[in-house]
């Protein structure tokens, strides 16, 4: 992962994604059980809400005009400018993001049901590439961003790491597990 002129503020790209799939897959040999989840960021379910997003709306469009400027001058003067350019994008898709988030209702309304509609989409290619892979899924957890398998790892190791948490997990905490070892 390269620079990033916001951090972790601005998601969409695979090392800060915006909508993930976890699927977990667990069976004993008599029968099994699959547990799919899709979730979105903070950041876009705070675009659902009206007043709210007016201002969660213009910070990430004013973030965005920063990142892209940013990577924009950085692939100017840089031999990784493929890295740059496909930031630069991200900042000018939360710029357009943003500024439909600040439309209270209306936008609000239209973001909901793309983030919906995108979800939908990513976990029914998460579940065709699952079904095409079921045995070497077994005991696992698989984490998909954007319908592709980024992370599994075994439902044991999984349970170790969040019983050292000493507290509930998170679904940030979950991700980080399994993405922390493939």
């Amino acid at each position: 992962m390269g620079f990033s002129a916001t951090g972790d503020l601005l998601t969409g790209s695979v090392q800060r994604p915006d909508t993930t799939t976890l699927i977990i897959l667990n069976s004993d040999g008599w029968s099994s059980s699959t547990d799919i989840t899709s979730t979105n960021c903070k950041l876009n379910r705070y675009g659902y809400r009206p007043i709210v997003s007016t201002i969660t709306g213009l910070g990430r469009a004013l973030l965005g005009i920063v990142h892209t400027i940013v990577h924009l001058v950085c692939a100017i003067f840089s031999k990784n400018r493929e890295h740059y350019l496909q930031e630069a994008s991200l900042g000018a898709k939360n710029i357009g993001r943003g500024v439909v988030e600040a439309i209270p209702v209306i936008g609000n309304i239209t973001m909901f049901v793309i983030d919906l509609l995108r979800m939908n989409k990513y976990e029914k290619v998460a579940k065709k590439h699952f079904e095409m892979n079921k045995a070497a899924y077994d005991k696992h957890i698989v984490m998909f961003i954007y319908g592709k398998e980024i992370a599994k790892r075994p439902i044991a190791e999984v349970n170790a790491e969040i019983n050292k948490l000493n507290r509930k997990p998170t679904r940030a905490d979950i991700e980080k597990i399994i993405r922390n070892k493939n």
